[in-house]
């Protein structure tokens, strides 16, 4: 291949990784705490391609487009009152832990209920667990439930638990899972005490969608200049075969 190929099939790619990531974006707009994504470039030298003609390092490296990573935005989403009283946004940088069979997870999600047995779990059936890592449980047929700014739970005017709120020194290094789930390789600290529980509010997705379809349609814009690179490479390539073709 030549080297305006190359460069324009490392372009694609990039641009093909970048469109998922918006993809994903917009698929959750709704979802929520939600946080949205961006990928991360950066450009490597190769020696795999030429550039012939010029002297020094240029004559045998050439930088290339590499997508090594994804950066999330965590700014807040907008708080949608729901009045539900096992529903709750966090307020500051912090997260839930949930139990899971694989061990603690985080969520910035708070739409819980109660399960059969009376456990607070989130939609996945994970209980919702409290400072001393056990689930807090209160009556199955519970309703009159009262959460604090500070996470303390009350049941009928009975102090339940508290729930357990976590932070980490780099957000960025949390691994999104499905459901709304995160987990890290980094022990949680507990959550800057101004993080506040507010009952009766969820916190929505912060993906601003007029901005993804922008960014998207750039996208689109982009890739298709790449491919008429590769058009007009590969017509200069069948018409160099066929002058060559009526020389020989």
């Amino acid at each position: 291949m030549e080297n305006p190929t190359y460069l324009a099939l490392s372009h694609q790619n990039a641009l093909r990784r970048q469109m998922e990531t918006v993809a994903n974006n917009l698929a959750n707009a709704n979802t929520t705490g939600f946080r949205s994504e961006r990928l991360l470039f950066a450009s490597f030298l190769t020696s795999k391609a030429g550039n012939p003609g010029v002297g020094g390092d240029g004559a045998t490296r050439m930088a290339f487009v590499e997508g090594i990573g994804t950066y999330r935005d965590t700014r807040a989403g907008q708080a949608i009152k729901t009045d539900a009283p096992l529903d709750m946004m966090i307020h500051g940088s912090a997260y839930f832990v949930v139990d899971t069979p694989v061990g603690a997870r985080y969520t910035r999600d708070g739409n819980f209920r109660l399960d059969a047995n009376g456990t607070i779990v989130n939609a996945e059936g994970f209980a919702l667990l409290d400072q001393n890592n056990q689930p807090i449980r209160l009556n199955p047929t519970e309703t009159n439930v009262d959460v604090t700014k500070q996470g303390e739970i009350y049941a009928a005017g009975n102090r339940v638990g508290r729930i357990q709120l976590v932070s980490f020194p780099d957000e960025q290094a949390l691994t999104r899972l499905g459901g709304g789930l995160y987990s890290s390789t980094v022990d949680a600290v507990p959550a800057d005490p101004r993080a506040e529980v507010h009952q009766g509010m969820l916190e929505g997705s912060n993906v601003v969608s007029v901005n993804e379809l922008t960014q998207m349609l750039d996208i689109v814009r982009r890739y298709e200049s790449a491919q008429k690179i590769l058009d007009t490479e590969n017509d200069r390539a069948l018409k160099a075969i066929e002058r060559l073709a009526r020389v020989a």
